[in-house]
């Protein structure tokens, strides 16, 4: 029989940004955001998936648990214990 453990470790990161009083709005179609998305994030998620590789006995693979994935990384990760010899 298989003994399963289960933890979860999250990391959230809420975003803003502040503007002078001319500030007219959205008007620049979150400008700000799509910067964090095309170039913060990937950076973001290559590090997470970095850190893991770096201990051969954890597997990370992405698992979607309903999120939108342009705002939510999901991943499963398993610990591979050693073998009893």
């Amino acid at each position: 029989m298989t003994h399963r453990e289960e933890k979860t470790f999250s990391i959230t990161l809420h975003l803003s940004a502040e503007f002078g009083d001319e500030y007219t709005g959205d008007d620049d179609g979150f400008a700000w955001h799509e910067r964090f998305q095309s170039s913060v994030r990937p950076a973001l998620i290559a590090a997470v998936y970095e850190a893991l590789r770096g201990h051969p006995r954890f597997r990370a693979v992405s698992a979607p648990r309903g999120r939108d994935p342009e705002s939510a990384l999901d991943l499963d990760v398993r610990y591979e214990a050693p073998k009893p010899s």
